[in-house]
């Protein structure tokens, strides 16, 4: 068996505030000379087809029940053996059986028809963030609507106080921060075991509280499915709601906020949207392959395997590079063209196989009502910045902050 090339530092810099801003560029580079390649600076395999990373994401051989991060020091996993606990525990994080029993109990919660019921609630609430900035002409996309509309909707859909977003924010900051992280950072360790020691405390409190008092919120539902006996612990309830909090705004907010973004910087697509908005639905799957919110998940090898030639060690992690998948000119017509009526569009930003996004249809919809909606509603859209700052992390893609102008 081959072992890995060990450079000194990452020959493609994947970790330069110029990759970050806009990685695709490299992505290509690497799609062209490398498609599979080790990273030392990570740690792991990264692959760039899509049909290779498309594959591992059906393949029994690779698995997602792998740590969070790697070639963390023995004495820091124990320092932070509850943030790992807790993670473990993440549907996310769970090959079947696990989860598949975790899954069949939560997907009661996204189901077809109570998505399309919640399409109402989202639309009013939309319009009441934006009627709130709207007098001003001026807005942040992430603070006053991206991030807030999906965070409220999540909150609610578990029995949270959506008053309590702020809070989920700098909670789920914390968290994406920690997931983020390429290189060993104490702090970011410390802050992150905190934030989700504090959020599964506030689940227990309303745990305790449906157990006397049931409301129609997910946490009851999975209440109920424990007294008629399904195998799901307090622990694996309380864990999971957590994740739901995260995972169920994180990638919509960064979603909304960088479609949008391309629709700006392609204004002939912004238009055809303007002049139809029926168009949404292809718009926001465009949006979703063009920049996604996921740019790349990792696995880990059950065994020793070969990917394009490349011998793969069982034990190695792999980073399924989505972003460079969605862009790969092999699977996509002129991928790197935004194309908002694109008729096929098997982009892998949700995942594929076991491991598809549990939220997806939820995910959409709140991107379609609210892109729609502010493309409707906010004349002469315009960016108010000459820079954009993004997130320093490769797999969590999303902007700090989105400022806008509009005529009111």
């Amino acid at each position: 068996m081959s072992s890995p090339i060990h450079p000194k530092e990452d020959r493609y810099n994947l970790t330069s505030p110029e990759v970050l801003a806009n990685p695709y560029p490299t992505y290509r580079r690497i799609l062209l000379e490398d498609p599979v390649y080790w990273s030392d600076c990570f740690g792991g395999w990264y692959l760039m087809r899509y049909q290779d990373v498309a594959a591992a994401m059906q393949d029994k051989r690779i698995s997602a029940k792998r740590p969070p991060i790697s070639k963390l020091p023995e004495l820091e996993q124990q320092n932070i053996l509850p943030l790992l606990e807790t993670l473990s525990k993440w549907i996310l994080f769970c090959d079947p059986p696990e989860h598949t029993r975790l899954r069949v109990l939560f997907n009661k919660a996204f189901t077809p028809s109570i998505i399309g019921s919640m399409a109402e609630r989202i639309q009013v609430l939309v319009d009441e963030l934006i009627d709130g900035v709207y007098e001003r002409g001026h807005i942040d996309i992430i603070h006053d609507l991206a991030y807030p509309m999906p965070a409220i909707v999540i909150a609610q859909m578990l029995g949270a106080n959506s008053e309590d977003s702020e809070q989920f924010k700098k909670w789920s900051d914390d968290l994406a921060r920690f997931f983020g992280m390429f290189r060993m950072n104490p702090e970011i360790l410390t802050t992150a075991q905190q934030s989700i020691l504090e959020m599964t405390e506030y689940f227990r409190h309303i745990l305790e509280k449906r157990r006397h008092t049931p409301q129609n919120d997910l946490i009851s539902s999975l209440i109920f499915a424990q007294e008629k006996g399904n195998s799901l612990d307090d622990d694996e309830l309380l864990s999971n709601c957590v994740f739901l909090t995260f995972a169920g705004h994180e990638t919509t907010t960064n979603l909304i906020a960088n479609g949008l973004l391309a629709l700006l910087r392609n204004p002939s697509q912004m238009q055809k949207l303007k002049d139809d908005p029926s168009l949404i639905k292809t718009a926001v799957e465009e949006c979703l392959r063009y920049d996604s919110p996921v740019q790349r998940q990792a696995r880990i090898a059950l065994s020793d395997l070969e990917i394009n030639g490349k011998k793969i060690s069982q034990g190695q992690r792999l980073f399924l590079l989505i972003g460079a998948a969605n862009r790969d000119p092999e699977e996509f017509l002129d991928p790197d063209k935004l194309d908002i009526t694109r008729p096929e569009n098997p982009h892998l930003a949700f995942g594929k196989g076991t491991h598809f996004c549990l939220g997806a249809s939820l995910g959409r919809l709140e991107a379609q009502i609210a892109i729609n909606t502010i493309v409707r509603r906010l004349s002469n859209l315009r960016l108010n910045t000459d820079k954009i700052e993004w997130h320093e992390n490769p797999s969590l893609r999303g902007m700090k902050s989105m400022p806008v102008a509009f005529n009111p």
